[in-house]
């Protein structure tokens, strides 16, 4: 989703490996609070967001959890569905507000569709797949 004030974090931590401290292909970008979730994760213990397939969570409808798809590969999965709660990424109130906020949005009008995809891309296609049915 769409985060206006997030930080910039580092994948491998300072901790992991100093040299990898001012390395560009290291920097990620997050929101602030889901760093802090981080923690003192080791980079094996987390996905690279940069190897994330577009089709491996989805938002299920109208809960806005998210979820793991089929699409995940099998050798990632057990650490993708790891992630989705050290992260609290899947239900936590904070990232749940934030996409009530978008769907209420879409909803009353506010934001188009196209704009939704903008955004938050997986709200959109929660609304496009509930709209197919």
């Amino acid at each position: 989703m769409y985060e206006p004030v997030g930080t910039v974090d580092h994948f491998i931590s300072c901790d992991e490996d100093i040299e990898k401290a001012y390395d560009w292909s290291n920097y990620r970008y997050a929101s602030g609070w889901i760093n802090s979730s981080k923690k003192a994760l080791k980079s094996t213990q987390v996905l690279d967001p940069f190897q994330v397939g577009d089709d491996w969570f989805e938002i299920i409808l109208p809960s806005l959890q998210l979820v793991l798809t089929e699409y995940v590969p099998p050798n990632v999965r057990d650490l993708a569905a790891y992630v989705l709660l050290r992260l609290n990424l899947r239900d936590d109130e904070r990232v749940l507000r934030q996409r009530r906020e978008w769907y209420r949005m879409y909803q009353q009008g506010e934001i188009t569709l196209v704009g939704l995809s903008t955004k938050a891309p997986l709200i959109a296609a929660a609304v496009r797949k509930q709209e197919a049915v």
